[in-house]
């Protein structure tokens, strides 16, 4: 029999705040989704990316919140921790059947581990990098939503779009680049707390090494470059819709 009373105590207060706005938010997309296939001709098609843009928009920037407050406020995260090359060997004696292939070179470069004990400043660059990755598409997201709300009002190139499209680029800029490096410098520093020890000690057998697999700790912060091409699309982008809001104003005037 399934104990009810452990499954609502389970659940934390963040979760419960997280589930209710997921479950609202996905009640408005459905409304606004068949409201939007109920149109016809390409208002249909504009009305319901709005509405997917808008979700998706939303969606991102509660994981960015959940995120840092997940880093911060749980004992226990989930982490990637970068290692030096790594595969396991087997201990002199030791043989194994049944393969049909073997590691020529290479090896396991990190490792998904949930971590407790983790230091202040390596979660919070943790949870800094996780939500920075998060509001990458958000901003995306909410640039499409938006173009698609000014084309159904018949202003494509209303001058906040042009502005949104320049904070898109920033966004996609800086957090791009931002969320690799913050994230590998507090896995580098979960890794160095994990598996750089000092000493040793145990019951193994003297003639075999006890840390044979035991994985080294390792620096790692990926210099991401396709955030400066996303970025400068972006910036692009906004200098084309101001120009073709100066276009339709120059137009405007000749009527």
């Amino acid at each position: 029999m399934i104990d009810m009373e452990w499954i609502v105590v389970s659940f934390s207060w963040m979760h419960l705040l997280i589930l209710v706005v997921l479950v609202a938010v996905a009640v408005g997309v459905l409304a606004l989704a068949w409201r939007s296939w109920r149109r016809k001709g390409t208002d249909a098609v504009i009305s319901l990316t709005l509405t997917l843009s808008a979700f998706c928009a939303v969606i991102g920037v509660l994981g960015a919140i959940a995120a840092v407050v997940g880093a911060l406020a749980n004992t226990q995260v989930e982490m990637t921790v970068p290692v030096s090359t790594y595969w396991p060997v087997l201990p002199d004696g030791v043989t194994i059947s049944g393969t049909t292939a073997t590691v020529a070179g290479g090896g396991f470069t990190q490792a998904d581990v949930w971590v407790e004990g983790a230091s202040t400043g390596a979660r919070v660059l943790w949870g800094i990098g996780q939500a920075l990755g998060g509001l990458v598409p958000a901003a995306i997201a909410g640039l499409i939503a938006l173009v698609c709300f000014q084309l159904l009002r018949g202003a494509a190139f209303a001058p906040v779009v042009a502005r949104a499209a320049m904070i898109t680029a920033v966004v996609v800029l800086v957090g791009g680049m931002s969320a690799d490096v913050l994230c590998g410098i507090g896995g580098s520093m979960v890794s160095h707390a994990l598996l750089a020890w000092t000493s040793a000690s145990g019951t193994s057998d003297p003639a075999a090494d006890p840390l044979l697999n035991w994985p080294q700790a390792t620096f790692s912060a990926n210099f991401p470059l396709w955030p400066i091409g996303a970025g400068l699309g972006f910036a692009a982008l906004a200098a084309v819709f101001r120009y073709g809001g100066r276009l339709q104003r120059d137009t405007e005037g000749l009527v």
